[in-house]
């Protein structure tokens, strides 16, 4: 059964459910419909396959220089001389002077089989198995499981997904949204994300030493400002609801990151993924 079906199904038989919209303050200030969006199936195997895909859409081809190794003249001496048969350059006068060259296997040669830059590392999606896990990843930020098996530290009496008035959209200061994310109960999860992790390996000498936890995404209609304000808090980001991806809301490929959605992009999600459907 496809994803859209099944999704309709479930909107049949649910009805209509209501979610609370929070205010700056962290209080209640009205209720709104919830979109059927978030009634699809939770098919992690359909997530998994779209970012796989999605993330090779970011690389950069690469590959070894074609003229790599290839710098000197060189010539094998041939047999009878008591030394291997090896191509030797051609560079008297200089310590290069019949050393071995352009082959694989001797130092300064070419590099073997190296990576070259006509290789596809772009992955095709279909339109259609695109929507349908970026709808799979949406209904994923509703399950308070999900959330917290992705880590994400969620208080009880919090419920999913989260929807503020769209006054946040206009929050310019970071203090201003800490604050706001401190009100509706996500303290932990601020702290959570301020940690840092020194990184194993040879990595910690190549720019990137620490790691650092991804923390709640905001999803808004307009930004207005607030994603200056987020750029200071550590794992927090923003995403325009017509840039929303499912390489945003399920980083690396596991479904359930933590969302807050602002009132207008809450109302528009089955407008935006679901058209004629909504």
């Amino acid at each position: 059964m496809s994803v859209l079906v099944e999704l309709l199904l479930n909107a049949s038989k649910a009805g209509e459910r209501k979610v609370p919209v929070l205010g700056l303050d962290g209080g209640v200030a009205g209720e709104i419909k919830l979109p059927k969006a978030f009634l699809a199936p939770l098919r992690e195997d359909l997530v998994w396959k779209a970012f796989i895909h999605l993330q090779t859409h970011t690389l950069q081809p690469k590959g070894a220089f074609k003229g790599s190794g290839h710098k000197y003249s060189v010539e094998s001496l041939g047999a009878g001389y008591g030394m291997a048969r090896v191509s030797r350059i051609k560079a008297s006068g200089t310590g290069k002077h019949l050393a071995g060259g352009m082959v694989n296997f001797v130092v300064g040669g070419r590099p073997g089989h190296p990576p070259v830059p006509e290789k596809k590392i772009h992955k095709d999606l279909n339109e259609k198995e695109k929507r349908a896990a970026l709808l799979v990843a949406v209904a994923y930020t509703g399950s308070k499981e999900a959330v917290r098996a992705r880590g994400h530290r969620v208080p009880d009496d919090l419920d999913l997904p989260v929807v503020v008035e769209d006054r946040v959209e206009s929050l310019a200061k970071t203090r201003e949204l800490r604050e706001l994310l401190e009100r509706i109960g996500l303290s932990e999860e601020l702290e959570r994300c301020r940690e840092k992790k020194i990184r194993a390996g040879k990595g910690k000498r190549r720019g990137r030493r620490y790691k650092r936890r991804v923390g709640p995404l905001i999803v808004v209609s307009e930004d207005k400002g607030i994603k200056e304000a987020a750029d200071n808090l550590p794992g927090v980001s923003v995403v325009r609801l017509s840039d929303l991806s499912v390489l945003h809301l399920a980083p690396g490929a596991k479904p359930g990151r933590l969302t807050i959605w602002s009132r207008s992009a809450f109302e528009k999600l089955d407008e935006r993924f679901l058209g004629e459907l909504a």
